[in-house]
């Protein structure tokens, strides 16, 4: 999707930096880092494609500056922010004035699995989404060209509002889900068009409610099946055909999909996280995961809190969360059920 938001606002002549942020990033210094890169490779790309071009043209091309809104006639309303505030924004501007010079409409930055932003609740702590979103306000206020695109788990709403209480009027806000029945067959079936190779309506339909809607799951299933049918030399996609890599479909899934989401937890929190396949779900309760494994009702919440930190869940309510990635419940019976390795 973000992807896809870069070329239409190419299109419309602004330049985009496009990234995804880690945990790493949820500190104010780190972000002001983050920022700074991507406003300087930016401006590098800018200044070379105009090299290039009058290389080519062989004489210079002279821009219509759009920003006339001096650096000193920014304003910015410090919280705890102070000398890092001043310095996104004026990291931002630079860069927004640079994509001017060099003829471009506008600067859009897009930030993927911004989730993991949060201000600290302590005012002496960090507090990373508050910098930005100050910083972004105050260009913004004025008129210059600049844009922010922030992709996340269902927590970014609530971040966004405890760091600023106007971002609700900075942001139109869209919730992507899965993707209704038609469309996911749709999903499925189109690649095919013109490859000679056709899909059996059962086996569609059997995709379409293993994927449960998820385009990611559709495109795993589509391809796994695609290259069987090459290897095999058919040019049907059918249900005997997924009856046979079916168990590689969800071995690949584990892997690439799941795993690491685990692997990347401290024992403690890999127990409680493997001990909630037991619990009914969804959502998990708190109460729940207490009952059932034992360990105490504060420590329960603690390590969720963790997990909910390292956005493998969610808090949906008071003592109430979800896994951030689909059908991990019953990922966890699957590896639950491995055979262990010593």
């Amino acid at each position: 999707m973000l992807k896809r938001l870069e070329e239409q606002a190419e299109d419309l002549g602004w330049l985009s930096s496009r990234v995804q942020v880690e945990p790493r990033h949820n500190t104010d210094a780190s972000l002001t880092n983050l920022v700074a890169e991507l406003g300087q490779a930016t401006v590098r790309r800018v200044s070379n494609a105009t090299r290039v071009r009058q290389a080519v043209e062989g004489a210079a091309t002279v821009a219509l500056e759009r920003v006339r809104v001096a650096w000193h006639d920014i304003e910015l309303s410090f919280t705890s922010g102070g000398d890092r505030e001043r310095d996104v924004a004026k990291e931002l501007y630079d860069t927004v004035a640079a994509v001017d010079r060099h003829g471009y409409r506008g600067y859009l930055l897009m930030l993927d699995e911004a989730q993991v932003l949060r201000d600290d609740t302590d005012r002496h702590g960090s507090h990373p989404l508050s910098l930005l979103i100050a910083a972004i306000n105050a260009l913004q206020e004025k008129e210059l060209p600049i844009g922010l695109t922030l992709c996340g788990l269902p927590t970014l709403r609530t971040n966004l509002l405890k760091s600023r209480t106007y971002t609700e009027r900075m942001f139109r806000g869209e919730e992507i889900g899965r993707l209704a029945e038609p469309q996911a067959a749709e999903a499925l079936v189109r690649p095919l068009a013109d490859t000679g190779v056709e899909a059996d309506p059962g086996l569609v339909s059997r995709v379409v409610r293993e994927a449960e809607g998820y385009p990611y799951f559709i495109q795993l299933w589509g391809a796994a099946m695609w290259d069987a049918a090459r290897d095999a030399g058919v040019h049907r996609l059918s249900e005997p055909l997924l009856d046979s890599i079916e168990g590689e479909i969800y071995r690949r899934l584990d892997i690439d999909f799941y795993d690491g989401r685990v692997e990347a937890l401290t024992p403690a929190e890999q127990d409680l996280l493997l001990a909630t396949a037991q619990c009914p779900y969804p959502p998990l309760r708190t109460a729940d995961i207490h009952t059932r494994i034992g360990k105490r009702e504060g420590n329960v919440n603690v390590l969720m809190g963790r997990l909910a930190e390292q956005g493998v869940v969610f808090r949906i309510q008071k003592g109430q969360y979800e896994y951030t990635a689909p059908k991990f419940h019953e990922y966890l019976w699957r590896r639950i059920a491995r055979p262990r390795t010593h």
